[in-house]
């Protein structure tokens, strides 16, 4: 192992740290450049934080396999039981916690409802949602952006598309909160339970839509999964639950997440606000350049199947592996400037937000459509964006995510 790993600090790798959790990227800047492959004891994980590293190691899941990506730490009895007597049990891996060629069979199943074409043809469709809500608070001159704008963009969204209603949409970011929390690796043993219980009860509520969607299938996307056959036999009843749940948080948190952090940073650049608002077109490379520059997912873990050597670093057979997707998305190495947010980067899309590979997230097409179409919105109908209570602007503690909480902007109307 290199030297360089003793240069960096642990301590500052205590991702409950508050400090920490706000504004990582000097800490990922120190990591890229004394110890790009780094084993946080604390942790108990190794993290890569440079770009091409990630990307190799994404590209390579033979050696960096899924199939234990998410182990969520230490579990309470109570979390397994309520799981196994309430639930459905230990769900299968299918999408993000697999391999191939298991992993295969069930993508190509779910990539049919998210093609490039089916988004195109959602364009209209989402301009509306967002607009109506835009109607909403645009009179108030106000808006508690999380609950009144970034959840129910992309909540709507995904419900609409599931074929749910939008009036469960508070159960359904409850539930969705509760799939992602425990993944942050952050969480108390009360919290963890109470997780279990709200998971179970999604569970619960998508077994009888899956029947109902059994006997009258409709044009949504939970009709295609439970339709669908693959290798001669339907879907059962853990392996719908499985995909649903990680449509369901994927159709969503991270969007809502790059929604939140597009309306601070407009806040903070007025004069982004009006380039957006005279030039509309250049949404699409904004939401690219935030997503690189925010990464949603800050990082997803993967577990080595052999020794592997990484930056000149063995990394041993078994361990867990953190790929720092908000460390290598500001990768000197791969974007000139990189803690420079910039409209006009011509390689912003390159980012590793959405991961790479096999396992790039199934609803990137939609999130990037979403995200543009916000920026396009609001930048069109609102000027002097301001945030309310500045320095109260905060993130959620997670290992994974890079979350904002509430906060409120003040506005005035075009």
């Amino acid at each position: 192992m290199t030297s360089t790993v003793q240069d960096a600090d642990p301590a500052q790798l205590d991702f409950a740290n508050p400090q920490v959790m706000e504004c990582p990227y000097p800490i990922y800047e120190s990591l890229r450049e004394k110890a790009p492959v780094y084993f946080a004891e604390k942790l108990g994980f190794w993290l890569i934080t440079r770009y091409d590293d990630c990307l190799n190691a994404i590209r390579d899941p033979q050696v960096f396999s899924s199939k234990m990506g998410f182990r969520p730490g230490s579990v309470p009895d109570e979390v397994m039981r309520i799981y196994n007597e309430e639930g459905f049990g230990d769900l299968p891996d299918t999408l993000v916690s697999n391999d191939p060629p298991s992993h295969t069979r069930y993508r190509k199943l779910v990539d049919r409802a998210f093609t490039a074409g089916r988004v195109r043809q959602m364009e209209d469709y989402m301009v509306v949602v967002v607009r109506e809500l835009i109607d909403a608070f645009i009179e108030k001159g106000r808006l508690s952006v999380m609950q009144d704008f970034a959840v129910p963009v992309p909540m709507y969204v995904i419900a609409d598309q599931l074929g749910v209603p939008r009036s469960h949409r508070d159960r359904f970011k409850e539930w969705s909160d509760s799939a992602v929390a425990p993944l942050g690796l952050l969480l108390s043993d009360e919290r963890k339970i109470e997780c279990a219980k709200s998971a179970v009860e999604m569970q619960h509520y998508f077994v009888e839509v899956f029947a109902d969607r059994r006997a009258n299938p409709r044009d949504d996307m939970i009709s295609d999964l439970v339709t669908k056959e693959i290798d001669g036999a339907p879907l059962s009843i853990p392996e719908l639950l499985s995909i649903l749940n990680q449509l369901l948080v994927a159709g969503n948190e991270t969007t809502t997440s790059a929604i939140a952090a597009s309306i601070v940073r407009l806040a903070n650049e007025p004069e982004l606000v009006e380039l957006l608002a005279k030039e509309p077109g250049k949404c699409d490379n904004f939401a690219e350049e935030i997503l690189r520059h925010e990464s949603p997912v800050q990082g997803l873990f993967r577990m080595t199947t052999a020794d592997v050597e990484v930056a000149g670093v063995t990394i041993p057979k078994g361990s867990l592996v953190n790929l720092r997707y908000g460390s290598a998305n500001r990768d000197e190495r791969k974007y000139e400037c990189p803690e420079v947010f910039n409209v006009a980067r011509a390689n912003a899309s390159s980012h590793l937000a959405f991961g790479a590979g096999i396992h790039h997230c199934i609803g990137a097409q939609l999130a990037r459509r979403e995200i543009a179409i916000a920026a396009r919105e609001l930048t069109a109908r609102l000027k002097d964006i301001r945030l309310v209570e500045a320095d109260k602007i905060s993130h959620a503690p997670s290992v994974i995510l890079r979350a904002l909480n509430e906060f409120e902007i003040e506005f005035s109307k075009r």
